[in-house]
């Protein structure tokens, strides 16, 4: 039995181990020169791991058990939630927390699913829950990196059932990139692996795949596991990693559709010395807002002890950024950073050492950071993920549901259920 795999992140790597444990001939076609897709680590100098991706993890699950194979310590995150007001900072922890509540009438409404902004509007007006309201658009905005006006209600409260931000306060000092080490080691020597081959058409019928690369190649198979970002996932794009279909995947087509990639624009700022902690009331600090800036979150590093702080922009943040040169969005940055810290960008600037960032709506093969669901499309996930005739299978977090897209977990089930639907598959 032989089979293509075409991805290297954590759904591709999970369908190719469990594809080679079970006998198979893999051939793995990744488009970026390394492993690992959106997760990303990269190692500063001076040893600390740098994540340009995912990085907090729950408690239970594959990805976990994967970082502990590796012999990755876990930690679990501590510290203040502050938010930036004028005179000084508010502690959030203090403040009444509605979102469960308003996510429960939200999501109640009679009738047809809706996006969380139209469903507020009807169930949950009033200056009394104004706060409520704004503080879970802001949660949307920047955990889910959605646009609350497209995103289903009745989907976030299956996530928020499923998988609230408050159960994922794991994070890896050593960086999530182990996890992909982790896999990675499980195929090396044992599958044919090809970096920096762009896929770019998939021509089938069943029981045949034949796969066309941006560089000429032609590699051919029985069949194939896809698991790409969903941006990708259109044959009609001008995107240079776009996979087209022969014949196309129209039912494949219509379900994409009611998903949406998140946009993310992510930053690491390192210092000589953690000085925010000389700030009295942030001496504690674990996340910081300041919803007027451009970059409106910052959070504090694995070890707490490190200078180091991370920017987050998503959602609509993020997309008011995409684009941006590389000094722009420093600037930004830096001046947001100073704002939340209730300093002058000049203090900043003279403090910064070094900087990561990346814009994941211009990473060429990702477009984006990860998917949420638009109104209409709680169940898209299973027509994308659903085999076509015994020949293709789908990976990719925007396929796996209970909640779990979105997240390395749902991507590490995602790549294993695929494998397993292939190899139940060649048996019948």
């Amino acid at each position: 039995m032989d089979t293509l795999v075409i991805g290297a992140g954590l759904a591709g790597l999970a369908a190719a181990e469990r594809l080679i444990a079970a006998g198979a001939t893999v051939t793995l076609l990744e488009a970026r020169a390394r492993l690992g897709g959106r997760v990303w680590t990269e190692a500063h100098p001076s040893g600390v791991a740098v994540e340009l991706g995912p990085e907090w993890i729950g408690h239970e699950g594959a990805v976990p058990h994967l970082l502990a194979s590796a012999g990755a310590r876990l930690v679990e995150a501590r510290g203040r939630q502050l938010q930036r007001v004028e005179g000084g900072w508010r502690e959030l922890s203090d403040l009444p927390d509605l979102k469960g509540e308003l996510v429960r009438q939200a999501s109640g409404l009679p009738g047809a699913d809706r996006s969380l902004l139209t469903a507020l509007e009807e169930c949950c007006r009033g200056e009394a829950l104004a706060e409520s309201r704004e503080h879970l658009l802001r949660y949307v905005q920047g955990f889910h990196a959605a646009d609350p006006a497209w995103l289903s209600v009745r989907w976030l409260a299956e996530v928020e059932a499923n998988q609230p931000a408050d159960v994922s306060d794991l994070r890896v000092p050593a960086g999530t990139g182990r996890a992909v080490e982790e896999l990675s080691s499980r195929i090396e020597g044992r599958c044919d692996l090809h970096l920096g081959r762009v896929a770019r058409e998939v021509r089938w019928r069943p029981e045949a795949v034949e796969i066309e690369t941006a560089d000429g190649a032609t590699f051919r198979a029985a069949s194939a596991v896809i698991s790409i970002p969903l941006p990708l996932f259109d044959p009609v794009s001008d995107e240079i990693a776009a996979l087209r279909f022969t014949p196309r995947l129209h039912e494949k087509l219509d379900a994409a559709r009611l998903l949406e990639m998140g946009q993310v624009v992510k930053l690491v700022l390192g210092f000589r010395e953690p000085f925010w902690r000389e700030i009295g009331p942030l001496e504690e600090m674990l996340f910081l807002h300041d919803y007027d800036q451009p970059i409106p979150t910052w959070w504090t590093p694995a070890e707490p002890s490190l200078p180091m702080l991370t920017g987050w922009a998503g959602g609509p943040y993020a997309t008011r950024l995409a684009g941006l040169a590389e000094q722009e969005l420093l600037d930004l940055a830096v001046g947001s950073l100073a704002h939340a810290l209730g300093l002058s960008p000049r203090d900043i600037g003279a403090r910064l050492q070094y900087r990561y960032y990346h814009d994941w709506h211009s990473d060429p093969f990702a477009r984006g950071g990860y998917t949420y669901v638009k109104v209409g499309g709680v169940h898209a996930h299973r027509r994308l993920a659903e085999p076509v005739a015994g020949t293709l299978y789908f990976a990719g977090e925007a396929t796996c549901g209970e909640g779990l897209n979105a997240t390395m977990e749902g991507a590490v089930r995602s790549g294993r259920r695929a494998a397993d639907e292939l190899l139940a598959g060649s048996r019948t």
